[in-house]
């Protein structure tokens, strides 16, 4: 598969006319990454957007005094950092591969400058972007509920 082929195949892309596309793919390359190796570090400049191709990815927090947890992971079709988005373009979480991953990368700041030249793009991509922010607060939210929960059976 082509590297257009593999923007175009992406949700953000459901809709826009071939030229679109064309410019989201002039944004993008495919990456590897290895078992272990960190695709994002909490802290650091956030320079790219990935979408997983392949693999599994985990979203980890560093928390001062309990150390690192795992808040979810996520795999094929699934977005992974949003932070590139809005200043001051830091990453907010650690994300690492958990054995060999393969992504889309779409570099930050040409992403962000085509979505300002083309609004159809930019709806697009926010539309995707918002959507993978409600499903992380939904996550979030059931494993507080998880946690935080009365054992069963309590009064």
């Amino acid at each position: 598969m082509t590297l257009r082929e593999l923007v175009e195949s992406q949700r953000f892309c459901d809709g826009l006319a071939s030229h679109h596309c064309e410019g989201l793919a002039a944004c993008a390359s495919e990456r590897t990454f290895a078992a272990g190796t960190y695709l994002l570090r909490q802290h650091a400049p956030a320079d790219d957007f990935y979408v997983v191709l392949d693999g599994r990815v985990e979203i980890k927090l560093v928390l001062p005094g309990q150390g690192v947890i795992t808040l979810e992971t996520l795999g094929p079709n699934d977005a992974v950092g949003w932070s590139w988005f809005l200043p001051p373009y830091r990453c907010q979480f650690d994300a690492r591969a958990i054995g060999d991953v393969r992504v889309l990368a779409f570099a930050a700041e040409r992403l962000r400058a085509l979505m300002e030249q083309e609004p159809a793009i930019g709806y697009a991509v926010l539309k995707t972007l918002v959507a993978t922010l409600a499903e992380r607060v939904q996550s979030c939210r059931l494993q507080l509920l998880d946690v935080y929960a009365p054992p069963a059976g309590a009064p």
